[in-house]
């Protein structure tokens, strides 16, 4: 697993390398944002890794007062569907080439 943090105007990123992923997490105080552009292969390996992490986030970012987590991702990307799907993630929006969804925490 490897980290990287770059800060941006008004939110700062978290790079999160996976086997078979790379997460670009953004945050600031408002919003916690996953951003996932593709993944190897949608395997049980790879979910049951996403879904232990989302367990760790949520119990975080209730701590910081948060609802939601957010997931900006390709919208043509059917295995990135199938895992938010799994994850509980529900549809929110599509926003140019993005589809947002949201995760209650």
């Amino acid at each position: 697993m490897g980290f990287l943090v770059d800060e941006t105007i008004g939110s700062k990123t978290l790079l999160i390398q996976r086997d078979g992923y790379v997460i670009r997490l953004e945050y600031n105080e408002e919003y916690v944002i996953v951003h996932l552009r593709d993944i190897d292969k949608f395997t049980k390996e790879i979910f049951q890794d996403m879904l232990i992490q989302l367990e760790d986030w949520s119990d975080f970012l209730r701590a910081m007062g948060h609802t939601y987590l957010w997931a900006a991702v390709p919208k043509d990307n059917i295995k990135i569907k199938r895992l938010l799907g799994g994850l509980k993630f529900q549809f929110v929006s599509h926003s140019d080439d993005l589809t947002v969804y949201r995760h209650e925490v």
